[in-house]
């Protein structure tokens, strides 16, 4: 049964000193099982593309200046617990501090055919173990609740709740925009049902707030919904939406860097589309322009922090992936046009352009930014 699944290991090497690291690449490439995706000096740099890379083992040098083999260990174990590590060290003494955080083995340098081939055996037999582990066992889901590009919870037995009304998902909603926050009845009056007599939009307030609290208790631990003077409050203190996640990485966080590059990516990927996805309420309107703002400060911090290092692809990468959801957004397709123009692909230059321009007259009917038109002068 495993014999279709083994593959080789994607291997990530972090060594301070390039003669050793070379000797380490040298010896890796002989083995048949193990493939290298990443070779590192710098651990921090190695931490960065550890979400890029996505490796199956590691192999970390104990002693290093700016970062120990063992404190990179457990960051790296930290994005990814499934990662393998294994330790390469000149001293013997720190065998024990390595197994102290779950390392798969050590081997003493200078590392030799012998020592890998000892050891990838090790690390093959872990990682048809682990196969077999993930595939026999239920995969434990705690509750969640999405909000950018769709409107979903899924409640302690993992299963999506479904409203009992629209204006009880509604509620819902607005009170995520505002979660552990008191909202005032007559706001929420307002809001929901502003068109009716002041009597009759509190009995629906009730009647909403009633089905609202029934629906959380029956299918949440974590969530609830508690009246507080004359408003509400909804209590998420022990679970985060994707937004508030979202929200809290640009409350503190105004750069991409080396140190929170992987934050960054993490916080990226969550953006799924519109707030709600396509629930048309009208108060979300601002709310939803600010959140593409800052999706699109992101895209071109992340897309910057990759162009610095020269990877073209994952900054080709990125902006597709915001243009996907945002196609008509100016800035970001003069940037890949810019980037199609560095890499001297025309092809691609013009083909974006043409596909840009008649999206744009569809749409919109209007045609591309003066600045756009007057770069792609250049190149027509």
């Amino acid at each position: 049964m495993l014999k279709g699944v083994i593959r080789l290991l994607k291997v990530m090497i972090v060594e301070d000193e390039q003669p050793i690291l070379n000797l380490m690449k040298m010896v890796i490439d002989q083995n048949k099982h193990l493939s290298i995706v990443g070779c590192f000096n710098n651990p921090l740099e190695a931490l960065n593309e550890l979400q890029l890379l996505k490796p199956d083992v590691a192999f970390l040098d104990i002693e290093m200046p700016r970062m120990t083999g063992l404190e990179l260990a457990k960051k790296i174990l930290q994005v990814d617990e499934d990662i393998q590590i294994v330790f390469t060290t000149a001293y013997e003494r720190y065998a024990l501090e390595a197994f102290k955080v779950s390392a798969i083995d050590y081997i003493l340098k200078p590392v030799t055919p012998e020592e890998i081939e000892r050891v990838t055996k090790r690390l093959m037999k872990n990682h048809r173990r682990l196969f077999i582990n993930k595939e026999r066992s239920p995969q434990k889901q705690e509750e969640s609740i999405l909000c950018l590009g769709t409107l979903e919870m899924r409640g302690s037995e993992n299963s999506i709740i479904k409203w009992p009304t629209r204006k009880t998902e509604e509620l819902f909603a607005y009170f995520l925009i505002h979660s552990n926050q008191v909202i005032s009845k007559w706001e929420l009056t307002q809001l929901l049902w502003g068109e009716m007599e002041d009597h009759r939009a509190i009995h629906n307030l009730h009647t909403t707030i009633y089905r609202l609290k029934k629906t959380l208790k029956e299918n949440s631990k974590n969530v609830t919904l508690e009246k507080v003077n004359e408003g509400y409050i909804l209590n998420m203190s022990t679970i985060k939406s994707d937004l508030d996640m979202f929200l809290e990485y640009f409350n503190n966080n105004s750069i991409v860097s080396k140190e929170n590059f992987v934050e960054s990516e993490r916080v990226f990927n969550l953006f799924k589309g519109p707030l709600f996805g396509l629930k048309d309420y009208l108060w979300k309107i601002g709310i939803e322009e600010q959140l593409v703002e800052h999706y699109s400060t992101l895209t071109q911090n992340i897309a910057n922090f990759y162009n610095r290092r020269g990877k073209l692809k994952a900054v080709e990468k990125t902006l597709k992936a915001f243009l996907s959801l945002y196609p008509l957004h100016d800035q970001s397709n003069l940037i890949l046009l810019k980037l199609y123009s560095l890499t001297d692909d025309l092809n691609r230059l013009k083909s974006h352009y043409d596909f840009y321009v008649k999206l744009l007259k569809k749409e919109l009917g209007v045609t591309p930014p003066i600045e756009t038109q007057k770069f792609i002068q250049q190149f027509i």
